[in-house]
């Protein structure tokens, strides 16, 4: 799985690039695994299964797990002629996890986790899991980060022979994610470092930090909680204009409303900074979305107006 979908982009570019190359390898007669997989995913990309199957049989033949992993995936799926099998998806997983493939594991984590093709298991689940996670796979990191921090996956919530939940853990994992460019594990950082659990807790560099590298990234609702940062003067000094600018921004996507753009301290959402709410309400009056007084009370005026940004 891409972490980003310019990552996606360019992996696509790059099969297209390759793909009568490995073509070519492949009517000559190669048998190297990488070659036979590679012409496999090319044809799986223009929709070519039935000779993509064929390809990814011999890779596996060759020994390669990721072309397990991807007859897993035909046969989890019921892609083109597959039919969905989840004995036989598992099998597959279980052959890419014997050989190495990362996304095998997490793929069969995950069966575990809902019961599908195996036993519903949540020792398993997290046992591969964080094969897949230690072994630099992104995917599982953010998910196991998820189980740790939450009990995601895990009957109950919680499971004390398992550590879960167990928030350091969770912060690892979804450091390590974050690091390799997921913008998902970015902000799940700057929520556990957030003032959550009441003023002063947390860390606000860290929520700084990782709340701007979402924000970069264009998620919206890390550009909310940048300028609620800016609201406060959490990790940055105070500053009303750039918050409101932000928040509305993040309203202007139309993948967040006014009610879920704020951020919480000790459970709530805090009440407006008078100030901020002043700016916001000047921006919403010069986009002429506003007619009301300038009076920093968000009410159905203001709230019509950030409404309206969207559309």
């Amino acid at each position: 799985m891409p972490i980003t979908p310019e990552v996606q982009a360019e992996e696509v570019a790059a099969i297209r690039e390759a793909a009568p190359f490995c073509a070519e390898a492949v009517e000559a007669g190669a048998t190297d695994a990488a070659a036979l997989f590679h012409h496999g995913t090319a044809l799986q990309l223009v929709g070519d299964h039935r000779a993509a199957i064929a390809q990814f049989e011999a890779a596996s033949e060759a020994g390669l797990g990721a072309a397990d992993t991807k007859l897993g995936d035909y046969s989890l799926f019921g892609i083109g002629p597959a039919r969905t099998d989840l004995d036989r998806a598992a099998e597959h997983y279980r052959r890419g996890v014997e050989r190495g493939d990362l996304a095998a594991m997490a793929t069969l984590g995950l069966l575990y986790r809902i019961g599908r093709g195996v036993p519903r298991d949540a020792g398993r689940m997290v046992e591969l899991m964080t094969q897949a996670a230690d072994g630099g796979y992104h995917f599982a990191q953010l998910r196991l980060g998820q189980t740790y921090l939450t009990g995601d996956g895990i009957p109950g919530g919680a499971d004390e022979t398992l550590n879960i939940p167990d928030r350091d853990r969770a912060a690892r994992y979804f450091s390590m994610a974050a690091e390799q460019g997921s913008v998902e594990a970015a902000l799940e950082l700057a929520k556990i470092y957030s003032e959550a659990d009441g003023p002063g807790t947390g860390d606000p560099d860290l929520q700084l930090r990782w709340t701007q590298t979402a924000a970069d990234a264009g998620l919206a609702e890390a550009v909310g909680a940048l300028g609620f940062l800016y609201e406060r003067g959490r990790g940055v000094e105070a500053d009303p204009a750039r918050a409101a600018e932000l928040y509305v921004a993040a309203l202007e996507t139309g993948d967040v409303d006014l009610d879920g753009l704020r951020g919480e301290v000790g459970g709530r959402v805090p009440p407006w900074d008078d100030a901020t709410a002043r700016a916001f309400q000047v921006i919403l009056q010069e986009r002429g979305l506003y007619r009301g007084a300038i009076d920093g009370i968000i009410g159905p005026g203001s709230r019509a107006g950030a409404a309206a940004l969207d559309d």
